[in-house]
């Protein structure tokens, strides 16, 4: 959630944040509901101070009380009908934006390096070719059981999987990151609070309306839950790997790149979380984005980073960084890893607080990055890694984890 006052006192960033982002909502609509609130709440105060009186009332106080309480009970609902909407368009109001974000779409996103140079100098095969040529997954029978869009992952590509699971929990450990396991669903106050249960955008979560839970979309979303309502010391930041499934409808991506493995619906993760004080996040952004290339440099795959434009970002996102890597079919860059600065949009809808310098409590900053997935990680290395012949080879680094050179 946005702050209330600097909604109330700067309506025109936050307006330009919401322009930038090509959204239609009017903010001067939200403060002139919220001023009515206000006139509203003081006369409910002053209407229920009149309703206190010491003693046995007199006819005439009687009939005064009578009156003040229709009319309190009036304001009061008028207040409750007010606060519902009130509350509803705050809810769709987004994260302010940083300064330096390109403006337009996602393809106004900006390149910002490159990292390494493809092998593959012969007609590349994609990876659901490579699949079917090693017995790597069958979706077929995963359409068969689940729907489209599911698949099985056979013996050499969980072994695969395995080893980048391996060799990555090594490097986050190294880099001051607790390793958690986290639930698989959450209830609907964490998942809005987290922002993955958007008002007035199209739900890409599987809900369980009876229970209030919802399947995790990323373990950032039970990772921002788990310090709900806590205090926290955050000298330096706090730094949490969660490892878990994750599971996306991926409704609405008719046109977009969906081969195989790219966009399915339920792949494994590694996430990177942060709490930070707010004068930390942005190195701990850098931090988290310096991981994930080294993760990329680790596991041999050409790569750029990519700051993404304001109208590609999500409401909760402040600034964001993704990583794409090369992709020798396609030759082009496809999405990889993502990391953002969250500043304290989510803490603030879940009460995680911190006392700064001056003893006063104030909302933590929240960062998120993905270290790898089962997903397009393993895209990235079977087409980055492959030979002429077919035969995929394992980078160094993963070869001890994996037991050999070749899959």
């Amino acid at each position: 959630m946005i702050d209330i006052k600097v909604l109330r006192e700067n309506p025109e960033l936050v307006q330009d944040s919401v322009d930038r982002r090509g959204l239609k909502l009017s903010i001067k609509d939200i403060t002139s509901l919220d001023q009515k609130r206000v006139v509203l709440i003081k006369q409910t105060e002053e209407l229920r101070s009149k309703l206190k009186i010491d003693g046995k009332p007199s006819d005439e106080q009687l009939q005064k009380l009578q009156a003040t309480k229709a009319e309190f009970e009036s304001v009061s609902q008028e207040l409750e009908r007010l606060s519902v909407e009130y509350s509803e368009l705050l809810s769709q109001v987004p994260n302010l934006i940083a300064d330096t974000t390109p403006d337009g779409g996602e393809e106004n996103n900006r390149e910002e390096k490159r990292w390494g140079q493809s092998t593959v100098d012969f007609d590349a095969k994609d990876h659901v070719e490579l699949s079917q040529m090693h017995d790597l997954l069958n979706f077929e029978a995963g359409a068969k059981v689940a729907g489209a869009k599911f698949y099985y992952m056979k013996t050499k590509a969980v072994l695969l999987w395995r080893a980048v699971t391996a060799l990555v929990q090594d490097i986050l450990v190294e880099e001051g990151f607790e390793l958690m396991s986290v639930p698989h669903m959450v209830n609907n106050n964490i998942a809005e609070g987290t922002g993955f249960l958007p008002k007035g955008e199209e739900n890409q979560n599987y809900v369980d309306s009876e229970q209030g839970l919802v399947m995790i979309a990323t373990a950032e979303i039970p990772l921002t839950g788990y310090h709900k309502d806590d205090e926290l010391k955050v000298d330096k930041p706090i730094n949490y790997a969660g490892i878990s499934p994750c599971y996306r409808l991926e409704a609405g991506t008719y046109g977009k790149f969906n081969k195989g493995l790219y966009r399915v619906h339920q792949f494994d993760k590694i996430e990177m979380y942060s709490f930070a004080r707010p004068d930390q996040s942005e190195e701990q952004l850098q931090k988290i984005l310096k991981i994930e290339e080294k993760i990329c440099q680790a596991l041999e795959l050409p790569y750029r980073v990519v700051r993404i434009a304001a109208g590609d970002l999500s409401a909760p996102a402040y600034k964001k960084y993704d990583i794409e890597y090369y992709s020798p079919a396609e030759k082009e860059y496809r999405e990889l890893t993502s990391c953002s600065n969250c500043t304290d949009y989510q803490s603030r809808n879940l009460n995680i607080r911190h006392r700064n310098s001056e003893g006063k409590l104030e909302f933590v900053h929240t960062l998120n990055g993905t270290a790898a997935t089962s997903s397009r990680t393993i895209i990235a290395l079977l087409e980055n890694h492959q030979k002429l012949n077919g035969e995929i080879t394992i980078p160094g680094a993963l070869q001890k984890y994996y037991g050999a050179d070749k899959l």
